[in-house]
């Protein structure tokens, strides 16, 4: 009998010794926190309103001085970004209103380009457009030049963030493509305000835009 109390006397020093108040022989173990990878798409939208000039030294028909007119419209575009440096941007325009008494030179342009991009910051994106388009201009008017042509085109503007950055900073979030989470590279729109030259073609007049309007990337 007395054995017995003994044996179990030891067993209960033994594990009070392991799980009581005195030192803890097994060390504990920190719990494993997952690393949520995200995928931000490459894919984005836009729409804007533009305002179009056209403008020649050379005199339409019959008239004795340089021509210019300026007409006002709509802008569509989509986009795919490699990463935060390049990417590549479709884009059409029309202008429909704000033609002059001699019938206006409304531009139609359609192009594709290449879109290099520098962050700046966390809000603000600089890029350039380099491709080729096609542009043509429609007017009622017998005396004004017709153009319906295709060659390089150029632009540059400026892209704003207005997306929530409450996941840019979490640090259990890590992008699995190589953005950083700035400026355009997270879902949510955005504002851009850009200028581009339709059709720089020496023998051609001057035609470009000025574009301001709201962005989406998924």
């Amino acid at each position: 009998m007395k054995r017995n109390i003994l044996i179990a006397g030891m067993i209960i020093a033994i594990t009070t010794s392991l799980y009581g108040g005195g030192k803890n022989i097994l060390p504990a173990v920190a719990p494993v926190v997952p690393i949520e990878l995200t995928d931000p798409s490459p894919w984005y939208i836009g729409a804007g309103f533009v305002m179009g000039r056209f403008y020649s030294d050379q005199c339409p028909k019959t008239f004795t001085c340089a021509y210019e007119d300026v007409t006002y419209g709509l802008m569509v575009r989509g986009g795919y970004e490699w990463n935060q440096y390049i990417g590549v941007e479709a884009r059409g325009i029309r202008t429909f209103w704000g033609a002059d008494d001699l019938g206006g030179e409304k531009l139609q342009h359609i192009g594709l380009f290449a879109k290099p991009t520098y962050p700046i910051g966390e809000d603000f994106d600089l890029y350039g457009l380099l491709g080729y388009g096609w542009t043509k201009t429609i007017t009622d008017s017998q005396y004004l030049p017709h153009i319906n042509e295709s060659g390089f085109s150029w632009g540059v503007g400026l892209e704003f963030d207005l997306s929530s950055k409450d996941d840019d900073y979490e640090e259990d979030v890590r992008y699995e493509r190589p953005f950083d989470g700035h400026a355009n590279q997270e879902k949510g729109w955005g504002l851009f305000i850009d200028y581009q030259q339709l059709l720089l073609k020496s023998d051609l007049p001057d035609m470009d835009i000025v574009s301001i309007g709201v962005t989406y990337d998924f």
